[in-house]
């Protein structure tokens, strides 16, 4: 027992450092998850003290502790990330982007196999979930807190209505009566545990009657939601395995695109997805929607730029750069922007055929492709990032397609640029 007060007392301390880590999880989790269109509440703690110190006393008798450190590698939900999902079929995209975006130690899923019926026989299976035991990629956190990716986090996820269940069992069975109730008490849990089940289907049915109406009806997308819904169907029609990793993609940003322009509507985004690929080593849908859009109107640069700012400016997970125009003079965007959309302008679409490998007749020599390779890179991060390029990068992409402009221009039948792709100044 003193080991374990000692244990307690370490963590007292240090439980500020839990919730921390547990809000970073939470808040990459919840960000990204909206931003893809899918509906989730998603909530963090640190284990609270009360809760822990009984946990570690009834795992001491099987464990026999001999020091704090056993202790802390021992119980690994000090950290917890809890995600509810509107939908029950939303699992397997969110299963896509923890597997993605987390280093993933283990997966336990619930209910176990029946192996302890206890005193009441349930007629219900009890709780439905999947934990994932999991730590944070140093590459997501900035420098001064890249030591979090040394710690393990619990990610939870379930409905909304079985992790309200789960709330309920879990304080009126472990923590209030020690596990000991009455066949009544059983019977009613088990009962609630059974509507619950009902309720979820009638989520299912809830989430299929949107896509129906989505799909089958003429009207404009109403939010990026609705936008998701759809384009996570068309997903799961053409990759219905589950363990498909291919993304969407952010939809919140694509949805205010296309209401500008007047594409927010399936009979609009049909023949655009004919040309799009589900491959899972392609780009996120999302993007190739956009990619598709800017290539045969360049002009629409200026639509998505102010989508994408008037998105960053309301949005509670956007960051600074999120809400400046890729145009400004700000850190060199503006100059590179334009010349970037000039080459595009020059070259149509063969320079996307030549950067992608396909059959293209746009021959370029290895350096040249490089560096076209490269300054794609840079618009990619501009058009779909969180934050921008260095100044420098810019302003070294910026020099050499000013170069590249210029060759254009005064050697339109040099070998590597094929006639009749000169840049009409």
């Amino acid at each position: 027992m003193a080991l374990i007060r000692e244990f307690i007392e370490d963590y007292r301390g240090k439980i500020s450092h839990f919730q921390h880590l547990a809000e970073v999880c939470a808040y990459q989790c919840e960000s990204a998850l909206k931003r893809q269109g899918l509906r989730v509440l998603v909530t963090s703690r640190a284990k609270r003290l009360d809760s822990l110190a009984s946990k570690v006393e009834d795992r001491a008798q099987e464990k026999n502790y001999q020091s704090i450190e056993e202790i802390y590698e021992d119980i690994v939900d000090l950290a917890g990330v809890r995600i509810a999902l509107f939908f029950p079929q939303d699992q397997r995209e969110v299963d896509q982007f923890i597997r993605s975006n987390f280093t993933v130690e283990s997966v336990k899923d619930f209910p176990e196999a029946l192996g302890h019926p206890g005193a009441y026989p349930k007629q219900f299976l009890g709780y439905v979930g999947r934990h994932y035991r999991l730590y944070l990629k140093p590459e997501s956190l900035p420098p001064e807190e890249r030591y979090l990716a040394n710690y393990v986090i619990e990610v939870q996820v379930g409905t909304v209505l079985m992790h309200a269940w789960a709330e309920v069992e879990h304080d009126l069975v472990y923590k209030s009566t020690g596990g000991f109730l009455s066949q009544d008490e059983y019977a009613i849990l088990d009962e609630l545990n059974g509507l619950m089940y009902e309720g979820e289907m009638a989520l299912e049915r809830l989430q299929t009657a949107v896509k129906k109406r989505v799909t089958t009806e003429h009207h404009p997308f109403s939010n990026h939601y609705e936008l998701a819904a759809y384009l996570h169907e068309q997903k799961r029609r053409l990759l219905p395995g589950p363990d498909c990793r291919f993304s969407i993609g952010r939809t919140d940003v694509l949805f205010q695109f296309l209401k500008m322009i007047g594409l927010n509507s399936v009979p609009a985004l049909r023949p655009i997805l004919q040309s799009c690929s589900f491959n899972p080593e392609d780009d996120p849908l999302s993007q190739q929607i956009v990619n598709h859009l800017l290539l045969s109107d360049p002009n629409l640069y200026t639509e998505y730029d102010q989508a994408r700012t008037m998105v960053g400016a309301y949005d509670p997970f956007g960051t600074p750069y999120e809400t400046v125009s890729f145009f400004s003079e700000e850190g060199g965007l503006g100059p590179f922007m334009r010349s970037w959309i000039a080459v595009e302008q020059a070259l149509g679409e063969s320079l996307h055929q030549a950067l992608a490998g396909e059959p293209s007749d746009l021959v370029l020599a290895p350096h040249v492709y490089e560096s076209l390779k490269q300054a794609q890179n840079l618009r990619n991060q501009i058009l779909f990032g969180c934050k921008p390029p260095s100044e420098q990068e810019l302003d070294r992409g910026a020099d050499f397609l000013g170069g590249f402009l210029d060759f254009l221009r005064t050697e339109e039948a040099e070998p590597g640029v094929p006639a009749g792709k000169s840049l009409k100044a």
